[in-house]
């Protein structure tokens, strides 16, 4: 696993004093939250895509000192000082927690590309290779077996993309 310089750590260290604050009933501004999902799911990638650029983290940590930020300054004085012993524990790499991984899968088959859209459907039964050839070349979209059983991706311009699935839900439902 990559190395996240200690930032996941950090995360985990604002993810529990946010609980630890909501237990206590303080009203959070919820950019918090947004901002903890946020680098939780930039930490995520980071980790387990082994081509993702280390440039990542700085925004994670931008992210991180904005919670920090807010968090902090809605703590008592005692509730500070735990956890900012616990954040100096955390940067240090002193800490002993565990990141939760976001392990959403991700599909390479599946993307978008400005105005191209790939998506994937799940057939009912199988339909002929020159079929979905013919029904290509009619709605001008790619269409090819996935590398999944009994689906096919559908590929092109967005809204050529959504006339082609209309139709085509037809096609896939009969039988």
């Amino acid at each position: 696993m990559k190395d996240a310089r200690n930032l996941d750590k950090q995360w985990v260290v604002l993810a529990e004093l946010s609980a630890e604050l909501v237990n206590r009933g303080v009203r959070i501004p919820e950019i918090v939250f947004e901002k903890l999902r946020l680098a939780n799911a930039l930490l995520s990638y980071y980790i387990l895509d082994p081509h993702a650029s280390i440039n990542i983290l700085a925004d994670v940590e931008r992210e991180l000192n904005y919670v920090q930020s807010q968090l902090f300054s809605l703590c008592d004085a005692e509730l500070s000082q735990k956890y900012i012993d616990k954040m100096v524990k955390a940067v240090r790499g002193e800490l002993d927690v565990k990141f939760p991984l976001n392990k959403a899968n991700y599909n390479r088959e599946v993307k978008r590309r400005g105005k191209v859209e790939a998506i994937r459907v799940k057939l009912q039964r199988e339909i002929a290779i020159e079929r979905l050839g013919d029904l290509g070349e009619w709605y001008g979209v790619i269409f090819e077996y996935s590398d999944e059983r009994d689906k096919v991706i559908i590929e092109g311009n967005i809204e050529r993309v959504k006339r082609a699935l209309k139709d085509f839900a037809i096609i896939w439902r009969e039988g």
